[in-house]
């Protein structure tokens, strides 16, 4: 298991954003983005020893059954969109938005 290649759970909190966000932006590039390449799926069936290790180091959400780990690249070019998101939800960054 790689540890550089972040969880939605990772990149939530990177950003300061709820659960949830990260995976929303996920499905908006995932039809770019190619599978074992920019993105890793485990398997609830396939995969199930290393998804109960990324929950038990706390890597991943509890009630995950399956995950998604991103490749690094992709996972900065998320994180720069869920930054920008982050910004336009505070107060001063919606005022910008006006």
């Amino acid at each position: 298991m790689s540890t550089d290649w972040p969880s939605f759970k990772e990149l939530d909190e990177a950003a300061s954003l709820p659960k949830g966000e990260a995976f929303r932006a996920f499905r908006r590039l995932e039809r770019f983005w190619l599978q074992d390449r920019d993105y890793r799926l485990l398997q609830a069936y396939a995969d199930a020893a290393e998804i109960a290790e990324l929950k038990h180091s706390g890597r991943v959400y509890r009630g995950s059954a399956n995950v998604v780990l991103l490749a690094p690249a992709r996972a900065e070019e998320l994180l720069a969109i869920l930054r920008n998101t982050a910004l336009t939800q505070t107060p001063a960054g919606a005022q910008a938005q006006q």
